[in-house]
């Protein structure tokens, strides 16, 4: 997948890109970054109740976008050696 390149539809994607977008890595990653950030939120300081969880998400965002890219490295890399035994 081309880098800044976000394919959502199932038919512009190989099988691999679909079983990882499947598992929704940047949007689990966004909640959980959200949570992360109300929780610290709540401990540090009511003012950063606002600004905490809008960066919670976006680090838990871009943390499941490398996520993703990993698993996709990972599959592909697996699926080459998979080919290469067979030949």
């Amino acid at each position: 997948m081309a880098i800044g390149r976000y394919r959502d539809e199932p038919a512009e994607m190989d099988d691999d890109e679909r079983e990882v977008a499947a598992a929704q890595y940047p949007e689990g990653g966004l909640v959980i970054g959200i949570g992360v950030g109300i929780v610290l939120a709540l401990v540090l300081a009511d003012a950063l109740l606002v600004l905490t969880p809008v960066l919670g998400g976006v680090v838990g965002f871009v943390v499941g976008r490398r996520i993703r890219r990993y698993k996709l490295r990972q599959r592909r890399t697996e699926r080459t050696i998979d080919d290469e035994r067979r030949h």
